[in-house]
């Protein structure tokens, strides 16, 4: 006898996973005493496309 899994029962599997909000991720970081770097929030478009100008 071979058992048999549902298509729906591993799609369910795939939904349940967990991906936090950016802001409660960085305001846990903190409480950790972590910090994620800031690159490219502050530059300009002319700035970031120089630096990714192939």
């Amino acid at each position: 006898m071979t058992n048999t899994i549902s298509s729906t029962a591993t799609a369910e599997k795939r939904k349940a996973k967990f991906t936090p909000k950016m802001e409660n991720f960085r305001t846990s970081l903190m409480y950790e005493g972590l910090t994620l770097k800031n690159i490219g929030e502050n530059q300009s478009i002319a700035a970031l496309k120089r630096k990714y100008a192939r």
